[in-house]
């Protein structure tokens, strides 16, 4: 009995630790997924339209006043030494600088090419990098983001690796990544009909 009890223990821990699908994401008009290097399941592209019926600023005056592509700072903290004995404990905070540069990278006819960095919240701030490309036709604007990846603002004592590809588990929260998405589309949206 207390065998059985003790390997119910570790497959406990042991499933705890990983993060399950969001199978939701999979059902998500305008989600495209891929698989990176490892054969994991990756969010590739998203894509949305939005109809517009007058246009009172241009598609790449909008983007270029809405979206953001400034480098962001991400940290992390190693300590060396014990927790318990603060005299060991050597403080060392460590802070790279990512991503940045030009927001528009092509206007040409419809169409405009922009690199953009935007954010949301849980728990701990997450920056996520895109490219979007827009295209204006008579019924409205396709929004396609690609090259979409993520970072962690701040890691604590845990390495931070920078912007990574976005896994479709729970862990990595892509429903909130294209919420974000969306967010810099409406913002975009109401550039346009602003006068």
């Amino acid at each position: 009995m207390k065998k059985l009890l003790g390997i119910f223990t570790i497959f406990a821990l042991l499933t705890g630790c990983t993060s399950q699908k969001m199978m939701s994401i999979y059902q998500t008009e305008g989600v495209e997924i891929g698989q990176n290097s490892s054969g994991v399941d990756i969010l590739k592209k998203y894509s949305t339209s939005r109809p517009i019926t007058i246009l009172r600023s241009s598609l790449s005056l909008c983007i270029a006043q809405e979206l953001d592509n400034s480098p962001v700072v991400l940290t992390n903290e190693n300590y060396y030494g014990s927790n318990w004995w603060s005299y060991y404990n050597t403080n060392n905070h460590q802070s790279i600088t990512v991503s940045g540069g030009d927001t528009i990278k092509l206007v040409e006819g419809n169409n405009v090419v922009a690199n953009a960095v935007t954010d949301y919240q849980y728990y701990s701030k997450y920056f996520v990098s895109y490219t979007l490309t827009t295209t204006r036709n008579k019924n409205g604007i396709h929004y396609l983001f690609s090259n979409i990846k993520q970072a962690q603002q701040y890691t604590g004592s845990s390495i931070n690796d920078g912007f990574e590809n976005i896994k479709t588990i729970e862990r990595d929260h892509p429903d909130l990544v294209i919420e974000a998405l969306n967010k810099d589309v409406d913002k975009i949206q109401e550039c346009l009909v602003r006068q």
